[in-house]
C-alpha cells in the first residue's frame, strides 16, 4: 500500500508533514509513501530519502486564502490535485492533506468522484468523550444547507466508517438537536429522525450539545453549518479551559514534573491531538484525508496511520453497499 501525502498544505509544510512522514516510515510498515510537492523545498528537511519513501515532483500548490475552485483550474499541477490522481490511477491508496480543505474536496470531487449513490461527501471529525470511545462528528463544514435524506447518508457513512475503522459493531448514531425528544429541533432534524428511526441503523435519538462528549452516540450527524460552528466552538473552549487550568496550576507551584503529566494528560482534549486531528472525506470514491493545518510532524505521521487504516477496512465498498440500500436521493426529496 501507498499514501499519498501533499506535503505543500498547512502552516508548518513543507517540515513538518516531511517530519511526519518521515516519523511514520520508522514506526510504522503499514504503507510506502509518495511525498507530493517542490522537490527541493522536501530535500530540505530530507535529504536523504528513508526506504519505502519516494517523492513526486509537483511545482505548484494551493495557498489557504486561494478560492479552491478557481486556483485548482489555475494550477493544473497543484499537489492536491497530483496527490489525488495518484489515487485515481491505483498508485496510491490514499491521499493526505494539511492544506486548504476546500481545495482538498475539489480535488476529490474533480479526480475520485462521489461513492454511488452518495449525493454530498462529508467531513467527519472525531471528538473525544467521557467514555473510552470518541465520537464521529459529521458534517462539519462541507454542506452548509441539508436536506433530511443526506442527514440519513451521513448517518450511514459515519457508521459505516465507525465499524470498520473504530471496530465497533453497530455503533450508536444520533442526531445533532435541541432536545432529546423526537418532537424538538427544525424541521430539517425532525424529518431527519424519522428517516433515520426507520433505517437498519442503531438509533439512539437526538443528542443534545451538552450531552455530545458524553459518549451517548459513536457517531452524531448534523448539517455542515452546526457542525462547523460546534467544532469551531469546542476548539476555542478547550484553549481557554486548558489554558485557565495551566494558568491555575502553575500558581499552585505544583512540581515540573507534575505540572507536564498534567499539561500532557490535557492535550488530548487539543483541537490538534494527534487522536481528533484527521478528518476523513466521507462519500469520495476513494480516501481522502484532511488533516488540521497547525498540524506537527507527531500529528501527521498519526493521520498517515489512520489514512492507511482507512485505506484497508473496505469502508468505501459497506458505504456504497448501505447507501444503495437504503440512502435514498436528491431526486426522492422535494
Amino acid at each position: 500500500m501507498k499514501i499519498a501525502v501533499d506535503v505543500m498544505g498547512g502552516d508548518f509544510a513543507p517540515r513538518e508533514l516531511v517530519l511526519g512522514a518521515q516519523k511514520f516510515l520508522q514506526a510504522s510498515q503499514a504503507a510506502e509513501l509518495i511525498l507530493v510537492g517542490n522537490e527541493s523545498a522536501i530535500r530540505e528537511t530530507m535529504p536523504e530519502l528513508p526506504p519505502r519513501c519516494e517523492i513526486l515532483h509537483a511545482p505548484e500548490f494551493v495557498e489557504m486564502g486561494e478560492p479552491p475552485m478557481q486556483a485548482l483550474r489555475k494550477k493544473k499541477q497543484a499537489s492536491i490535485t497530483v496527490a489525488a490522481h495518484l489515487v485515481r490511477e491505483g498508485k496510491a491508496s490514499a491521499l493526505l492533506s494539511a492544506g486548504s480543505t476546500g481545495a482538498q474536496m475539489v480535488a476529490s470531487l474533480m479526480e475520485l468522484g462521489r461513492i454511488p449513490g452518495v449525493d454530498r461527501p462529508a467531513i467527519s471529525v472525531m471528538l473525544p468523550s467521557a467514555r473510552d470511545h470518541g465520537v464521529l462528528l459529521l458534517d462539519v463544514g462541507a454542506n452548509v444547507d441539508c436536506k433530511p435524506h443526506h442527514l440519513l447518508q451521513f448517518a450511514l457513512m459515519g457508521a459505516a466508517y465507525y465499524e470498520k475503522v473504530c471496530k465497533i459493531s453497530r455503533p450508536a448514531v444520533g442526531i445533532l438537536s435541541i432536545g432529546e425528544e423526537a418532537s424538538k429541533g427544525n424541521e430539517l432534524t425532525k424529518a431527519a429522525y424519522e428517516l433515520i428511526s426507520n433505517s437498519s441503523l442503531n438509533f439512539v435519538g437526538n443528542v443534545e450539545a451538552d450531552h455530545l462528549y458524553y459518549g451517548k452516540a459513536h457517531v452524531v450527524v448534523c448539517d455542515g453549518f452546526v457542525g462547523n460552528v460546534l467544532l469551531k466552538g469546542s476548539e476555542s473552549i478547550s484553549e481557554l479551559i486548558q489554558g485557565a487550568v495551566f494558568k491555575a496550576a502553575q500558581s499552585l507551584e505544583i512540581p515540573g514534573d507534575k505540572l507536564m503529566a498534567l499539561k500532557s494528560g490535557l492535550k488530548k482534549f487539543s483541537s490538534d491531538a494527534p487522536e481528533y486531528s484527521a478528518a476523513p472525506l466521507l462519500g469520495i470514491n476513494g480516501v481522502s484525508v484532511v488533516c488540521h493545518g497547525k498540524s506537527k510532524a507527531g500529528i501527521i505521521a498519526n493521520a498517515i496511520q489512520l489514512a492507511a487504516n482507512y485505506a484497508s477496512t473496505g469502508v468505501i465498498d459497506l458505504i456504497q453497499r448501505q447507501v444503495e440500500k437504503e440512502g435514498g436521493s436528491e431526486s426522492n426529496e422535494s
